[in-house]
């Protein structure tokens, strides 16, 4: 009927199993794409952020640093995986501005689900600082988490790195893309020496 109105099913793809959401990252022809699955690994770094401040936490209880490790970490997990439906809202008009094939459109698509996989990098950066703030409280007990949520946060940036490259390659602004790449090597150099240090310092608990 012409008055009817039609009724559109809205996919959350963070409510789905560890199975489902993996096999459609498998698919390329599916809704889920590399900025999803940089968020999803993000939201991994935090939970193993929060499994060694929880382990922390039973020999320090009431402390405030470690308290407010545990909730920042918290919040950082919970938005990253909402950030995995935000990239795919971000693909999708991204999608549609391609299939029509404006360049004007497609220009001002590409900036905002580049956005997304950049925030991941953001936010990233934001739970390594959490993580050193852990380094007073590391032991034997908490080091491989914290170690291992170490490498899913710097893992969860080079996967959105290769996101926001991929999308700044198709732009014409070449401004906007010499920015973007520039702006994630000097991430990448000003992240090292604090990555370096959560790693040597798990590396002297685990010997």
């Amino acid at each position: 009927m012409a008055d009817q109105e039609k009724k559109f099913i809205i996919e959350i793809y963070r409510k789905k199993d560890p199975d489902q959401l993996t096999a459609i990252l498998a698919d390329p022809e599916g809704k889920l794409e590399l900025g999803s699955a940089a968020a999803l690994c993000g939201a991994e770094a935090c939970a193993l952020t929060l499994r060694a401040a929880r382990i922390a936490q039973k020999r320090q209880e009431g402390n405030e640093q470690l308290d407010y490790i545990l909730r920042n970490a918290e919040k950082l997990r919970a938005y990253l995986v909402y950030l995995i439906d935000e990239d795919v809202k971000g693909r999708n008009i991204l999608r549609r501005a391609r299939k029509e094939g404006e360049e004007r459109k497609i220009e001002a698509a590409l900036h905002p689900a580049a956005a997304i996989s950049d925030e991941v990098i953001c936010q990233m950066i934001n739970l390594v600082e959490l993580m050193e703030g852990l380094l007073p409280f590391l032991s034997k007990e908490n080091a491989s988490s914290l170690g291992s949520a170490l490498e899913l946060a710097l893992g969860s940036i080079r996967c959105a790195r290769q996101c926001v490259l991929e999308l700044a390659s198709e732009s014409t602004d070449e401004t906007y893309a010499f920015i973007v790449r520039r702006e994630n090597e000097l991430r990448a150099e000003e992240l090292r020496p604090r990555a370096d240090r959560i790693r040597s310092a798990v590396e002297v608990q685990l010997r």
